[in-house]
């Protein structure tokens, strides 16, 4: 008797289970790539991802390709979206807001970054839990298909590249008056022309605590300076090679252009984290072997996330309990197809 009731207790209680689930079902969201509430969320992906990178040149959003948006529990949205990204012509290293740098133009032989972020959107605001980026060049061929005359990017250790950049730098550590000898922090970009032969070079530098003279004489004791006290600087140059026989008309401009910008010094940021992973660690640079500073490089991780892995629920589609009752069951309507609207639109041009 006591082994009947015991089973029919369980049976009660089981049943109480199966009829009253102790979370609802959850179901993913599909918004369109261009909704106001996906472009937000996009626009502070790429702020955090353009404050994150250790390399290169800070990037635009140029299209959403997809998203989805699940509830998180206790409460919340996870955010998934896959992004294009443009490189811009701003260095990783100037102060100007990404939103006013230039998108490196087709015909300058542009880079495309592919992204991969996951956000969490809580009372209001957004925190990116992870990215994952992969850059790289439009193709040579898609290049001369637009521009016959222009020059794909080299490689970032090129001799030639880096022989110029060499040049270039000594040129402006001669000439400039700022009380500072600069050291080559990286080089960001290169490539060779040759109608007139030359190297046309772009690289981030930072100062030392020595004068250009004082460099001369004793560079071992040159050092760099530490957190907001360094000065980083951005140079653009075009060296020419004059040892190159060119066609008997050919003229070249008197003399190289160097053109360097020595940011002025942000309060409470600091890019000391460049001249650890370049200078004081001699680790490699990102760039050799390669034609581009791959975000790769800064962004295939989880930066500082907290969230535990139980906190994010798989949409689980959870079946009706099977109830008697002595009334007709109700109809259901038909679950519809979602159509979603991603891609979405380009904000600068198909690469």
């Amino acid at each position: 008797m006591k082994s009947l009731v015991a089973l029919v207790l369980l049976g009660q209680i089981l049943g109480s289970i199966t009829t009253s689930p102790p979370f609802p079902p959850l179901n993913t969201r599909l918004p369109a790539c261009d909704d106001p509430e996906v472009e937000h969320a996009a626009a502070f992906a790429v702020h955090h991802i353009n404050t994150h990178t250790l390399h290169g040149y800070k990037i635009a959003l140029n299209r959403i390709e997809s998203v989805k948006v699940l509830p998180r529990r206790p409460k919340g949205d996870m955010y998934y979206l896959e992004m294009d990204l443009l490189e811009t012509t701003c260095h990783v290293l100037d102060p100007l807001p990404a939103a006013n740098c230039t998108v490196r133009s087709k015909m300058e032989h542009a880079v495309e970054a592919d992204c991969d972020v996951k956000l969490l959107s809580l009372d209001g605001n957004f925190k990116v839990l992870s990215t994952k980026c992969h850059s790289s060049p439009d193709s040579a061929e898609d290049l001369r298909k637009i521009c016959p005359d222009c020059t794909p990017i080299s490689k970032l250790n090129d001799i030639g590249v880096v022989n110029a950049v060499d040049v270039a730098l000594s040129e402006f550590n001669a000439r400039n008056d700022t009380n500072h000898y600069y050291k080559l922090l990286e080089i960001s970009r290169g490539k060779h022309t040759h109608l007139p032969p030359a190297s046309h070079v772009e690289f981030a530098i930072v100062a030392t605590n020595c004068t250009a003279q004082e460099a001369k004489d004793h560079i071992e004791d040159c050092h760099l300076g530490t957190g907001e006290h360094v000065h980083f600087g951005f140079c653009k140059a075009t060296i020419f090679d004059r040892t190159v026989a060119g066609p008997a008309d050919a003229k070249f401009p008197p003399g190289d252009a160097v053109d360097c910008t020595i940011f002025d010094q942000q309060a409470g940021f600091s890019h000391t984290h460049l001249t650890e992973h370049h200078l004081g660690k001699k680790i490699p640079s990102p760039g050799v072997g390669h034609t581009v500073l791959d975000l790769i490089h800064s962004h295939n991780d989880t930066h500082a996330s907290h969230e535990s892995h139980s906190a994010e629920v798989a949409v689980v589609e959870v079946a009706s309990p099977v109830v008697k009752r002595a009334v007709d069951p109700v109809p259901v309507a038909p679950i519809l197809p979602v159509l979603q609207q991603c891609p979405g639109k380009y904000h600068h041009f198909k690469i």
